[in-house]
């Protein structure tokens, strides 16, 4: 099994963002006041329906959130950044990793995981930021595993 940390750093160098194409809204329903999950969101290419103890969570295309009841809680005008690479389970600080660079930078994110990769949901204005940092993040994990592969065993020899 490979060390956590050459995991972190083979998921960085493996990060492929890929941009959707539409504007989403995010949109926060109260416990029991939900709506059912629309139809149309069987024909989407991406959508999320979270259902916890306390709210249910949509995240859908602008133009089906404007078709569905009037929510407690609405955020328009974000773009979702699909993080394309698959993640191993036992992938331990990628999403801290990616959080804190866009933090530095300014650009708030809200995270949507799945089975297998994560997803960045970033306002309209901040994914051309989002989409640099997390490509200067992939750049700086290839970087480190070439200089790891030049690497020599002497090299490690700390006398």
């Amino acid at each position: 099994m490979q060390h956590d940390s050459s995991l972190l750093v083979d998921a960085l160098a493996a990060l492929d963002p890929m941009i959707l194409e539409h504007e989403f809204s995010l949109l926060g329903y109260g416990r029991g006041s939900a709506p059912p999950s629309p139809e149309a969101l069987l024909a989407e290419g991406f959508s999320a329906r979270i259902d916890d103890p306390l709210e249910t969570t949509f995240v859908v295309r602008r133009s089906v959130a404007d078709e569905m009841p009037p929510a407690d809680t609405r955020q328009n005008g974000l773009r979702v950044i699909l993080l394309v690479a698959e993640l191993p389970p036992e992938l331990v600080g990628f999403a801290s990793t990616i959080a804190g660079a866009l933090a530095e930078r300014n650009v708030p994110i809200i995270l949507v995981g799945t089975a297998s990769r994560d997803h960045l949901l970033v306002p309209e204005a901040a994914w051309p930021e989002a989409l640099a940092v997390l490509r200067g993040l992939r750049d700086a994990a290839r970087k480190l595993l070439e200089v790891t592969a030049d690497a020599t065993p002497e090299d490690d020899d700390p006398l």
